[in-house]
């Protein structure tokens, strides 16, 4: 039953997700709204501590959902190199879950090991 309704919410997702609107219009704010629902249902679903799911966004803040992303970022970089764009972004995602989580970030050096540092 758990894997059904697991199923169900991704599907969901993707269905909202499809349909591409602004926030600049009701109907946007609406749409951003249900998937922000969705992603709620998702983390319920797959058995996340209500403490560990954003009530705005609906996004998924275990600790679990951190080790991946981060995970994730290094293998990205490990694949395709150090780059002005992963610089960027890397920044945002990191303030991001600062923001949100900074007893995870706090200490973590998400490059570590990857990124050969310069010995000048």
């Amino acid at each position: 039953m758990r894997d059904k309704v697991t199923k169900e919410a991704r599907l969901r997702i993707m269905r909202l997700a499809l349909r591409r609107d602004t926030l600049q219009t009701v109907e946007g704010v609406e749409q951003r709204t249900s998937v922000n629902d969705a992603r709620i249902a998702l983390c319920v679903a797959v058995g996340r501590d209500v403490d560990d799911i954003d009530p705005t966004s609906g996004h998924d803040l275990s600790r679990e959902a951190y080790e991946s992303v981060r995970q994730s970022w290094r293998w990205n970089i490990q694949m395709h190199g150090w780059s002005d764009w992963f610089e960027r972004n890397l920044a945002e995602v990191l303030a991001f879950w600062r923001e949100r989580r900074p007893e995870f970030v706090d200490g973590d050096d998400w490059l570590a090991g990857i990124i050969k540092e310069d010995p000048s």
